[in-house]
């Protein structure tokens, strides 16, 4: 089962900014030449619809502390894009079947302990249920689910609670059989509208169970791009060469910080629960060591920063594909246990000694002048062991050179997209 969803979200990745900032206490002054833009009062959004806890808050601020543990286990040199909030779902599933050393080493490296896991629960579920919403001009989809081999069985409890927690839905099927395969690569693409259309290209003897969770995310800018202003110009890659990319432009208010080390701008989709925040590092200073900076509080560090300004903005169109094996990645986060046969524990998931033999995350980003469509499925392979205004000022903001961008939920922070856009593409 899943929970298709209109959502808000708001998009930041930006390649020119000559623009005007205005502080709390005086507006700043309207541009008669300028494109009206429609300006999104994101800290007066209405979010009664998703409102979490305390405990549930805490949960999603550690969840998106491992945001960019795992996104700094990626580093290097190309594009890329993760869905950290896709693993946590697994992770979080995973951890519920889990026991001892196994359960608490799952449990850290999503940044909590055993006392949060109905915290953590909860949260999934509400992100599921309610982010539906919010905004009929964006559109989530998160869905979860469990293919287990017919001479296999899940402990009644466990099954309760993937359903209840995580709308999952449990099947069970022949493994032996190309079909069930293809029943795997078939939900993929579905849940992702296509753009994720297989996971899996086999299943071996000593399968068991496959767990998939599935993102999929597509938002019109508030303030589209008009793809006539859209130009063929240089971007400056991770090496300082020089390139040729088509770069977006749209002039108009939008939300500007300067941060220690980088400037970021944040774009509204639809009515500006979701956004997309680009951080464009200083000159001199690289993606690396922003991304080594950055930390679970990174999004309110940000908004407390930002001022609204005049932008000249300019960002290219890119379509970036993403395929991370995830073993090793969590394993150095610290859930290496779970990938060992004989040590891994999974007695509240099944009474088989299994353990996981592959973690693999397919993601894809298409940003345009329209807006940007994601996806990402995230899957785990479980085997048996053998068994106030003022005059406004002006910014220079030019992402013609490596930066990081995210697509966050505004009212939770829940970190849903992360990436680094490199120009190595093109």
């Amino acid at each position: 089962m899943n929970k298709t969803t209109n959502v808000i979200a708001a998009a930041v990745m930006v390649m020119t900014g000559l623009g005007s900032c205005a502080t709390s206490k005086q507006p700043a002054a309207k541009d008669a030449d300028m494109n009206a833009s429609k300006i999104v009062e994101i800290e007066k959004l209405d979010s009664e619809y998703l409102v979490l806890s305390d405990a549930q808050q805490s949960a999603l601020r550690s969840i998106n502390g491992m945001a960019f543990d795992l996104m700094r286990t990626q580093a290097g040199m190309d594009s890329k894009v993760v869905s950290p909030i896709s693993v946590s779902y697994l992770m979080a599933m995973l951890a519920n079947g889990a026991n001892g050393t196994t359960r608490a080493e799952i449990m850290k490296t999503l940044g909590v302990d055993d006392s949060q896991m109905d915290a953590l629960n909860e949260v999934c579920k509400s992100l599921i249920d309610k982010a539906s919403r919010l905004d009929s001009q964006t559109r989530i989809n998160v869905a979860n689910c469990i293919a287990v081999d017919r001479q296999a069985s899940l402990n009644p409890d466990y099954v309760t609670k993937m359903k209840n927690f995580y709308d999952a839905e449990v099947t069970s099927r022949d493994f032996g059989k190309a079909s069930t395969v293809d029943y795997l690569n078939g939900w993929c693409q579905r849940q992702t509208h296509g753009m994720i259309p297989r996971i899996i290209d086999q299943l071996s003897a000593d399968d068991v169970a496959v767990l998939m969770n599935a993102i999929y995310f597509n938002g019109t800018w508030a303030d589209k791009f008009d793809k006539a202003d859209t130009r063929v110009e240089p971007f400056h890659g991770y090496t300082r060469d020089i390139k040729r990319a088509p770069m977006m432009h749209r002039e108009g208010r939008m939300y500007y910080a300067r941060m220690q080390g980088y400037g970021a701008v944040v774009l509204p989709y639809g009515n500006g629960n979701f956004t997309m925040t680009v951080m464009l590092p200083y000159e001199g200073k690289s993606v690396t060591e922003v991304m080594n900076s950055l930390d679970a509080s990174v999004m309110d560090s940000i908004w407390r920063a930002a001022e609204e300004c005049r932008v000249d903005l300019k960002l290219p169109r890119f379509t970036i594909a993403t395929e991370t094996r995830l073993n090793e990645p969590m394993a150095q986060l610290g859930a290496a246990t779970m990938f060992t046969p004989g040590q891994a524990d999974f007695s509240q998931m099944t009474a088989q000694p299994i353990y996981i033999s592959g973690m693999l995350q397919k993601a894809k980003i298409e940003v345009s002048e329209e807006g940007t469509k994601a996806a990402a499925v995230t899957s785990v392979m479980v085997r048996t062991t053998a068994l106030e205004d003022q005059e406004p000022w002006f910014v220079n903001f030019h992402a013609d050179r490596p930066f990081i961008y995210m697509i966050t939920h505004r009212p939770t922070g829940a970190i849903f997209f992360v990436g680094q856009y490199t120009g190595d593409d093109l």
